[in-house]
């Protein structure tokens, strides 16, 4: 009999391997290859790819709209056979906590990272026990041999990837899409027949082939039998059922509640698409049989003497539908498919499967749904529901493309950064958040929240997981208000607390300069910038700008005074010293006692023993003899003989430690900008010196708003924030309220600054910060903000590059790191 083409598209792929003797006949695979293409039977060969989540779920429902439009014509562009499914599958325990754990160093801090690494074990075993979720898209084409086979995957793989990435919209990310690999691909089989007897085995195609394995024999489970029903793989139970019914109004959420189910499942869409013109050869053949019934009806009621009488109403609005449906494919340019859409689940035990399978009928009957279970075609289910690219059993539906999109595979995007952060799970999904700054092209971020948001325990976190996972990078807090000192105590040895107080007898020179590895050119660099920050001190002092005669001054001091103490430093390390432009001052020739004592000293200590200070300069400025420099030397005078003296002194703290705090609690307002001025160009110094060395440094600024409000802090803040990705410098504001931010003085500061900024931890918001926040991140969903909006503590939203994520970060109360991060004695458990 020949077949249409339509009734092609209807017809079962032929099963593989049916004759093979027990379990080895699981698969219908005729072949694999070294690229991940397998062979499968009547020359028909798939390929199958990862694609990455994308937010659904978390946008509103006009972007929901936009992206069933967008998914739409993804469909449309795919030119061959495909299905997409969402897997639910159990990974190897131990592999992943080695994945994602924070792994130990022996150095010293190992008992935090075990302390850290069990407060994410406890969080993840409560949320998914052990699942992960993924989406994959599997294409499966007609090909003479494989490598017909290959070069028609690379010729359409590139157009669908691009589609896909597409898929984004107001700057959010679009879905990535990887091939698996054959060893990624044969690994998922491998796991699915060894379901409850084998864990972590790593399967290799190479081993395999070195070793003259058959594939069907490493694949096949120890023992498989098929029931009607059902069917039982080693230990276990599972079962294969198909969408039979379906409502006349789709929701876009089918198969995200079908794959919710706790369990092992494969929830797959199988799409044969079919050719436009048999499909309206077959809608005019039923177009023609229902007129002929209606005939029929109608010469049945004349031979009756019921002349008046038409056809029944059922068969007459039959007839409406079709016409309609004929002028549709004729107007419309939509593609049309024949869909069958799988649920296979595995079960411990008959029982645990039997409750499985009435979970599913219930999500499926509150979607007008109903599941019918694949009778006595359980193999053939497997092979149809699997990422094989298989079409053994069909129940099909004939789909639109904009129909078919509604089946939406996609729910909410997913961050996990190999060697990432921990910021706790993501509220939809459930799955770890793993964040790596670093990879930004950006790297600054701002984490904000009222008060009680659980904010200041958000910041501690994401601290103490900077250092525990990267131990090579140092971390530097600014912390007016001494609120992270409970890190530092607990950190010990590691970690430093400078604070800005003569009592405390705690001294840091800004002027400090490490001139190791330093040229001529990198010299000029550095004297420009102690001269910048020089006129920046003196400015706030004077309480007026400085005047272009004043700079000259400074300038010609801060040069003569940074290039001999170079020169002396070369001298003293033995290298070649270069010609002097300046006479040396009488109060820096102390040649011999530099040398005798400076053969002793470490690199550190140099630093610290014959870096300027600003009695230097100050000597410098009496030097120059002019009424001009007399009168900038007494506006020095302060720090010299002054109540600012403070600031004249070696350094005696060591600010080369992993963490470093600035804190000054409780000073004086007539110290406090001054104060700011020095950190801020110790924080600069420090930057570039960690840069010279290839360092990574991490800057967290507390109480963000404080620094913007005052003139001469906030252009500094500014301008660190645009240059600190060239230093390998991380920039993090902390703050509670966009209010506080956003006043009239600091909008411009502020939106320079958000443009710079990549990253956004976003914790309870008031209803005014929540809208102030909604018109600077226009690229966040506004239906996304209602995770900020009354948002426990320890909750909200996080931003990172074009992923947004709602977090839930929050612990047992029981931690140790619930102890050292929650120092304000709020609410911060669960």
């Amino acid at each position: 009999m020949i077949m249409t083409k339509y009734e092609q598209t209807k017809k079962y792929d032929v099963a593989g391997n049916v004759e093979t003797f027990g379990s080895q006949g699981i698969f219908s695979i005729e072949g694999v290859e070294e690229s991940g293409i397998f062979a499968l039977t009547e020359n028909r060969y798939s390929k199958t790819y990862v694609l990455s989540d994308i937010n659904f779920a978390g946008v509103t429902d006009i972007e929901q709209k936009e992206i069933i439009i967008g998914f739409s014509k993804v469909l449309k562009g795919i030119p061959c056979r495909f299905s997409y499914t969402i897997a639910n599958e159990y990974v190897d325990e131990k592999k992943f906590y080695e994945n994602i754990l924070y792994r130990n160093r022996g150095d010293g801090d190992d008992d935090l990272r075990n302390s850290f690494n069990a407060v994410i074990r406890e969080k993840l075993s409560d949320a998914r026990q052990g699942l992960y979720q993924t989406i994959y898209l599997t294409l499966t084409i007609t090909a003479d041999d494989v490598k017909d086979a290959k070069s028609q995957f690379l010729s359409i793989e590139g157009a669908i990837r691009s589609s896909f990435v597409g898929l984004g919209m107001n700057g959010m990310q679009g879905s990535a899409m990887h091939p698996l690999s054959v060893d990624e691909r044969l690994q998922i089989l491998f796991n699915f027949t060894h379901t409850g007897i084998a864990k972590g085995y790593p399967l290799s195609y190479k081993n395999v082939v070195e070793s003259r394995q058959d594939f069907l024999n490493v694949l096949a489970p120890a023992a498989i039998t098929y029931d009607n029903e059902e069917f039982r793989i080693n230990h276990c139970f599972g079962k294969v059922m198909y969408i039979a019914d379906y409502p006349k109004a789709l929701e876009s959420d089918i198969l995200t509640s079908l794959a919710k189910v706790n369990c092992t499942s494969y929830v797959t869409v199988n799409n044969e698409l079919l050719d436009i013109g048999g499909f309206k050869q077959e809608i005019s053949r039923k177009y023609m049989k229902v007129g002929m019934k209606i005939e029929g009806e109608k010469q049945r009621n004349r031979n009756n003497n019921d002349y008046l009488a038409d056809a029944s109403q059922k068969l007459l609005g039959e007839k409406d539908k079709l016409d309609t449906f004929l002028k549709k494919l004729d107007e419309q340019d939509d593609h049309y498919y024949n869909t069958t859409i799988m649920v296979l689940f595995m079960a411990n035990t008959k029982e645990e499967l039997e409750r499985i399978e009435e979970k599913l009928k219930n999500i499926a009957s509150l979607k007008s749904l109903t599941l019918k279970s694949c009778f006595a075609m359980q193999r053939e289910g497997i092979n149809s529901a699997l990422i094989l690219g298989c079409q053994e059993f069909k129940r099909v539906v004939n789909l639109s493309s904009s129909c078919l999109a509604m089946f939406m595979p996609f729910k909410t995007q997913e961050l996990n950064d190999e060697n990432g952060v921990y910021y706790g799970i993501n509220q939809l999904s459930q799955n770890a958040i793993f964040g790596d700054k670093k990879k930004l092209k950006n790297r600054n971020s701002m984490i904000l929240g009222k008060s009680g948001s659980g904010k200041s325990v958000f910041s501690k976190s994401e601290i103490l997981s900077v250092y525990l996972n990267n131990p090579k990078d140092q971390i530097i807090i600014v912390d007016p208000q001494g609120e992270y000192h409970q890190i530092v105590n607990r950190l010990q040895e590691n970690a430093a607390i400078i604070c800005f107080d003569a009592k405390k007898e705690v001294y840091i020179n800004p002027l400090d300069v490490d001139f190791y590895g330093v040229d001529y050119t990198e010299l000029r660099e550095i004297i420009s910038e102690k001269a910048d920050f020089i006129l920046t001190l003196i400015s706030s002092l004077l309480r007026r700008n400085v005047e272009a005669e004043e700079q000259g001054v400074i300038d010609r001091v801060v040069e003569r005074v940074y290039s001999e103490n170079f020169n002396m430093r070369k001298r003293l390390n033995g290298e070649m010293e270069r010609e002097r432009e300046y006479e040396v001052p009488g109060f820096m020739v102390t040649e011999q006692a530099v040398i005798s004592t400076g053969e002793k000293l470490s690199r550190k200590e140099q630093v610290r023993a014959y870096s300027p200070t600003f009695q230097d300069i100050y000597q410098g400025l009496v030097d120059e003899g002019t009424e001009l420099a007399d009168h900038l030397a007494a506006a020095m005078d302060i720090f010299v003989n002054g109540s600012l003296n403070l600031f004249n002194h070696r350094t005696n703290v060591d600010i080369g430690k992993r963490l470093i705090t600035f804190s000054f609690p409780g000073l004086k307002e007539n110290l406090r900008v001054t104060s700011m001025l020095i950190m801020m160009e110790v924080l600069r110094s420090k930057l570039s010196e960690n840069s010279r060395e290839g360092k990574w440094t991490h800057l967290y600024i507390d109480e963000f708003h404080e620094l913007l409000g005052i003139d001469q802090i906030a252009a500094f803040v500014v301008k660190l924030w645009k240059e600190i990705r060239k230093l390998l410098g991380c920039a993090c504001g902390i703050s509670q309220n966009m209010s506080d931010l956003l006043n009239e003085d600091n909008a411009g500061r502020l939106s320079a600054i958000l443009s710079n900024t990549e990253c956004f931890a976003l914790l309870a918001q008031s209803s005014i910060d929540k809208r102030k926040l909604m018109q600077f991140l226009p690229n966040i969903s506004p239906a996304m903000f209602n995770y900020v909006d009354n948002a426990e503590s320890g909750t909200g939203l996080l931003k990172m590059g074009s992923v947004v994520i709602p977090f839930d970060i929050r612990m047992s109360k029981e931690s140790e790191i619930y102890e050292i991060v929650n120092t304000d004695g709020g609410s911060y458990a669960v």
